[in-house]
């Protein structure tokens, strides 16, 4: 009996992993880098560098914040808010963008939050233009970008091909002076902020609209959130047998 229940616990933690690895192992959308080694060149910016494009360098998120991890695409669709409202701050954006906060069925649930008026050439991106405050008015929300009558959403079952065009990046501080690693500070916050980036055209070079943005957070997504109580459930039934010995003691 005691070797049944060791093999059932062992199996459950297996489990657990299986679909941690899995939730892992989900696929992240790529990101082309189509515009050349950043900063310095002319045009636009690449969102970062991937390594797989054909004009591979330097881009956004290196240029700002130096340190950043990509998070899972499946993790990004649905977002909270703090009570105390989110900070918005646009350091990147094409002509006609508009970024909203949506409700989970793809309805605006804000009036224009940031919008962009065109890329700046050698100009290079910034975090401090367009910071503003905003609190969601509906819990969980979408993140929305409106770019000429085209929709864009963090939830890519919204997009009219299926297609997901927003990446999300997490970041614990910035360059103070850009370009320079050794510049890195953490924020004054102490707490995570997330860059999103939006796709609005079929280059996915995911540069047209780039926010960053805090006291918001993506919820988890269902995968991780079960994987996680598989993989504690053992310790739990552990936990439980020394305590159900103890007492019989």
């Amino acid at each position: 009996m005691k070797i049944m229940r060791t093999f059932r616990t062992l199996i459950v933690a297996i489990a657990g992993l299986g679909l941690a690895a899995a939730s892992s192992r989900a696929g992240l959308t790529t990101v082309n880098d189509i515009w050349g080694p950043q900063p310095g060149s002319s045009g636009e910016w690449n969102l970062y560098n991937t390594g797989s494009g054909s004009a591979p360098g330097a881009g956004i998120m290196e240029y700002l914040y130096g340190d950043f991890t990509r998070v899972n695409d499946a993790s990004d669709i649905q977002w909270t808010g703090s009570p105390g409202g989110a900070t918005f701050d646009a350091i990147y954006a094409g002509a006609g963008q508009e970024l909203y906060t949506a409700g989970l069925t793809g309805t605006p649930i804000s009036s224009g939050i940031l919008g962009g008026s065109g890329y700046t050439g050698n100009n290079p991106p910034s975090r401090s233009s367009g910071t503003i405050t905003y609190t969601p008015v509906s819990q969980p929300f979408l993140f929305l970008d409106e770019a000429n009558g085209n929709m864009a959403y963090s939830d890519p079952v919204l997009s009219s091909d299926g297609v997901d065009r927003m990446v999300t990046f997490a970041v614990t501080g910035y360059l103070a002076t850009p370009g320079d690693l050794n510049s890195f500070t953490t924020f004054s916050d102490n707490t995570t902020h997330y860059v999103i980036a939006f796709e609005d055209g079929t280059d996915f070079d995911f540069n047209d609209l780039v926010v960053e943005v805090s006291g918001v957070a993506p919820v988890p997504e269902a995968t991780t959130i079960i994987a996680g109580a598989l993989l504690l459930l053992p310790l739990g039934v552990s936990t439980f047998r020394i305590l159900r010995k103890s007492r019989m003691a």
